[in-house]
């Protein structure tokens, strides 16, 4: 199955163009602006960051751009490793679904963990490296996609599928707010579900006809956006 997996996303991943990312604020979405802000917020600048399945590289490119002072990645994938490596420190291939990360406990500052927790059939060790290896005080963002979103909602009253489970035949496991937050129970950490936005076409889930998020609107956002503190100093 690990075999099928990597197979699958190398043959993704090379069909995708190599690509500089740009960073202009103003041509972003809602939700890459929050996580923008977020990172530049805690400050990522001389600090150890993490970037689990970085895919194309972009968050990479930008952890790299806002001065990292040590920078790794890992992914199934050997084909997003070759395309990370030339923006870190360090890179490595990694089941994460089934394996340790290669570093120490409290190992990083800052966590990237975008669209992945929705690939694995069991997070337990995926969330219980994640927590190990980032430092009290620091950082995880986190994001998949959401069960519950609107147009999700409207989908199924349509009779059809939500987006989660319509959208990507890789999807295993499938998340509302409770149980993304049942995932971190037990480990010492504060949580915050971000405000992006959600789409307001059943059809188009990257419509540009969107609805900005705020308070209990919140859940019904496209992605969710989960940011975790670890508790200490």
């Amino acid at each position: 199955m690990a075999e099928q997996i990597e197979k699958y996303f190398d043959d993704y991943f090379q069909k995708k163009p190599d690509i500089r990312y740009e960073f202009d604020i103003r041509g972003m979405g809602r939700k890459d602006r929050r996580i923008v802000r977020t990172l530049r917020e805690f400050g990522v600048s001389g600090k150890r960051c993490l970037d689990i399945g970085p895919g194309t590289g972009r968050w990479v490119q930008f952890l790299k751009k806002e001065g990292a002072g040590y920078l790794a990645a890992v992914d199934i994938s050997p084909v997003s490793l070759e395309r990370c490596a030339p923006f870190c420190d360090a890179v490595q291939q990694v089941n994460i679904e089934r394996e340790k990360l290669p570093w120490d406990s409290e190992s990083f500052d800052a966590v990237l963990f975008f669209e992945i927790i929705e690939h694995l059939v069991d997070c337990t060790n995926a969330i219980a490296e994640v927590m190990r290896v980032l430092k009290p005080g620091g950082l995880l963002l986190l994001s998949t996609p959401n069960l519950v979103s609107f147009i999700s909602r409207l989908r199924m009253v349509l009779g059809m599928l939500p987006v989660a489970i319509a959208g990507d035949s890789t999807h295993v496991r499938f998340y509302r707010r409770q149980e993304l937050a049942a995932a971190f129970a037990g480990y010492p950490a504060r949580l915050a579900f971000l405000s992006t936005s959600f789409s307001l076409h059943p059809l188009k889930p990257k419509s540009h006809l969107r609805c900005p998020s705020f308070g209990w609107l919140t859940a019904l956002d496209d992605s969710l956006l989960l940011c975790v503190r670890k508790d200490g100093d």
